[in-house]
């Protein structure tokens, strides 16, 4: 580099900064400029777009060097995405921006805001829709001097398509969009607002979800398989045949008996008798030619059309998963299908090469913010005069990151540039917008600036202070002091020949039957043993759960202690009847409890009811009682049987409080409307299964009558003290009614009645 060349280039960075006019004039006859178009005719030759940075000095602002692009072509992509977004999309873009019908500038970036929008469009100098689409497809416009529902047509392409479907797709639905009514659109913006947490769905599947879906078939071609083989041999099989008892060795063979509707056996005689004995009697039907034993279950065969059947199902089920597999899962690709080009992962490092001969060995990506002054750039410069003559330095302001050419490897980026230059020296890289710092060597003879670099530790920032503040001037500052300082080693230089750009990766999903679906195939051969053990042990459960209950149905029941007897069945005693059942109940529960261990818990419940019903009674056996204590004392001495015979419970029969304890469960819902209240009452099971045998639970509310007459059958009326007729028992005394409420209730309001306290 020349002395006057810092000088020049500033010249040509005050022109730049006066405007876009000045600077395209002082562009022109500019030699720096020439020489970046003479040095760069062979790269461009190779690139799909010419090198456009060079063209203006690293002085230039970043919203200078996006106008002077878009004045090229309205459509301007950057360089750093060439994976995610390739340049060779820009003529889809540009398609897509004529829909507008107005004046449309795209700029696609990794990241940036709405502020450069209007800085480019100051320094372009003419109105229309700028439209900024980032990395991953996020769309962000500014109209000047256009009429166009911008603003919501970007807030319905950004919520309506998915994240995975690309920056092209999202670009497209906004033109289409933005060309509608603004009320439409409008509308339609704040009907996605009140539905902000609904996120659209996945465009794409991932190379994971394959992977799943493989494994999923491998499942599939042995479990369903396999359990439709398993059901057919289970519906294939016969029931195993019985044979009968055997034939006596001796006599006689009885002759079967004779169904008159068929026609009549042929009849056995003793020789084929004989014969049978001979033949299977000694493994059958008899052992050691004793006594007969019983005959073994003779294996039972297959049936053949079930079988047959079932393998054809079988098979058909197989070729059934490989066939609809496609149809099922039709997803080839991971992303939206790109023609990634080697021009296109080339244009960067072509344009980078052609800056960093024509400016002087700075190149300052158009995507990418100025992270330097132009006071701190100019320091810059003067430091890397200083240092041409010992070491050359080549600086790039560029980010680097997974979907660049490189796929994220600094290394690699610096090479490439490297190769396109030609020139040895010393390229770093700097990250505008991460500060990331990398410095690579290229020269004959090594020194020992990279391990200076490490021991130095300047390629990440230091985030102890500020998190904006990069200090990419110090960092870089210091870089240029290791650079001055650095010392021989005596090594072999190197030339970075050996890096290459990772090649193109193919958005194409692994097909279908591969990678995991041999695991899935082990996975579902476990699976279906686990199904099958499953349920063998669940048919072998019901099987012995139906013959328990076969067991106990075929078993006699034993007998219930219910009552039986006018006691049970009477609805409408006299006043003798209940004075002679309440003395005899009395005497035979207390003759019982003597009998019953003192221990017994059933002893407590049982005298109680034997104490409040002997208080009923009185010192007379209930000569001066009315019907209704007797028919208390009655219940009571009932209810005390039944705690002895393990029927326990706390309530008793509502329709007769005679009838025990009711254990019968609650009365239905339709009782309140007979006048037999409340709900919570129960029944005891006599009562019960008759209004069901009766059918009256079964009728609509319009059988009022029929619900009546019924429990008018069974209803215990009791003689009233006037002795001019019945009244139910529920209403007659003021002990008995409290059956209504329970023993416990009964038992004292009992002796309440008789003043015991």
């Amino acid at each position: 580099m020349t002395p006057g060349a810092p000088v020049a280039a500033a010249a040509l960075a005050a022109l730049v900064l006066l405007g876009p006019a000045a600077a395209s004039a002082a562009a022109g006859p500019s030699p720096a400029a020439s020489a970046s178009a003479t040095a760069s005719a062979p790269a461009a030759s190779a690139s799909a777009t010419a090198p456009a940075a060079g063209l203006l000095p690293a002085e230039a602002s970043q919203a200078e060097r996006l106008a002077a692009e878009l004045r090229k072509s309205p459509v301007y992509i950057s360089a750093d995405l060439p994976r995610q977004v390739p340049r060779s999309l820009a003529p889809a873009y540009a398609e897509a921006a004529e829909r507008t019908g107005v004046p449309t500038y795209v700029l696609v970036l990794p990241d940036s805001d709405r502020t450069l929008l209007a800085q480019v469009h100051d320094r372009l100098g003419t109105d229309g829709l700028y439209v900024l689409v980032e990395k991953y497809g996020g769309v962000t416009v500014s109209a000047f001097g256009v009429d166009l529902p911008a603003e919501d047509a970007a807030r319905i392409a950004n919520r309506t398509v998915s994240y995975d479907a690309g920056p092209l797709a999202r670009f497209t639905a906004f033109t289409e969009k933005v060309t509608q009514g603004k009320d439409q659109v409008a509308a339609e913006a704040r009907e996605l607002e009140q539905h902000h947490d609904d996120d659209p769905p996945r465009a794409y599947i991932s190379s994971t979800d394959r992977q799943n879906q493989n494994l999923l078939l491998g499942l599939a071609v042995v479990v369903i398989p396999g359990l439709l083989l398993s059901l057919g041999l289970w519906f294939a099989r016969r029931r195993p045949l019985r044979p009968g008892p055997p034939a006596r060795s001796t006599g006689a063979v009885r002759r079967p008996a004779v169904d008159l509707g068929k026609k009549p056996p042929v009849a056995l005689t003793k020789a084929t008798a004989k014969a049978q004995l001979k033949k299977g009697g000694t493994k059958a039907g008899t052992k050691g030619g004793g006594r007969p034993q019983p005959a073994a279950l003779a294996p039972a065969p297959l049936r053949r059309s079930v079988l047959v059947a079932t393998l054809l199902v079988t098979v058909a089920s197989v070729f059934g998963v490989v066939l609809a597999a496609p149809s099922v899962f039709p997803q080839t690709i991971d992303d939206p299908d790109l023609t990634v080009t080697r021009a296109d992962l080339e244009a960067r490092t072509t344009e980078a090469a052609a800056a960093l001969t024509a400016d002087g060995g700075i190149y300052q990506d158009a995507s990418a913010p100025n992270p330097l002054t132009p006071e701190q750039l100019a320091a810059v410069r003067q430091r890397m005069g200083q240092l041409a003559t010992k070491t050359p330095v080549f600086l790039l302001f560029t980010s680097s990151d997974g979907d660049d050419e490189s796929a994220g490897d600094s290394s690699a980026l610096l090479a490439q540039v490297h190769r396109q230059t030609g020139r040895d020296g010393v390229y770093v890289q700097v990250d505008p917008v991460g500060g990331y710092l990398q410095v690579e060597e290229y020269a004959a003879a090594e020194t020992d600036l990279s391990s200076q670099f490490r021991k130095a530790d300047l390629r990440y920032p230091d985030r102890d202070g500020s998190y904006d503040d990069l200090k990419i001037s110090e960092r870089l500052n210091t870089v240029l002091d290791e650079v001055a300082a650095a010392r021989p080693t005596g090594d072999e230089g190197y030339t970075g020949d050996r890096e290459t750009l990772p090649e193109l990766r193919s958005n194409k999903l692994p097909p279908l039957f591969s990678n995991d679906f041999g695991g899935g195939i082990t996975l579902g051969v476990l699976l279906l043993a686990v199904l099958l053990l499953l349920a063998w042990a669940a048919v072998a459960t019901a099987r012995a759960v139906l013959r328990s209950r076969r067991a106990r149905s075929a078993a006699p029941a034993p007998a219930r202690p219910t009552s039986t007897g006018p006691r049970h069945t009477a609805t409408h005693p006299s006043a003798r009847q209940l004075r002679s059942w309440a003395t005899e109940d009395a005497r035979a529960l207390a003759v019982r409890l003597a009998a019953v261990d003192q221990d017994d818990p059933r002893r407590a419940r049982a005298w109680d009811c034997l104490d409040a019903a002997q208080l009923l009674l009185g010192e007379d056996g209930g000569s001066d009682a009315t019907p209704s204590d007797l028919a208390a004392a009655v219940a009571l001495a009932r209810a005390g049987a039944d705690t002895l015979e393990d029927r326990r419970g706390p309530r008793l029969c509502r329709l007769s409080p005679l009838h025990g304890i009711a254990d019968g469960g609650k009365v239905p819902s339709w009782f309140t409307t007979v006048d037999l209240g409340p709900t919570s009452a129960q029944l005891c099971a006599e009562c019960r299964d008759l209004l069901q045998l009766s059918g009256v639970n079964r009728y609509g509310a319009a059988d009022l009558p029929a619900r009546r007459a019924e429990t008018d059958k069974r209803l215990l009326r009791l003689p009233d003290e006037g002795g001019r007729g019945t009244v139910a028992w529920n209403e007659e005394g003021e002990v008995l009614p409290a059956a209504l409420e329970g023993v416990d209730a009964l038992v004292q309001w009992a002796r309440e009645s008789a003043s015991v306290q």
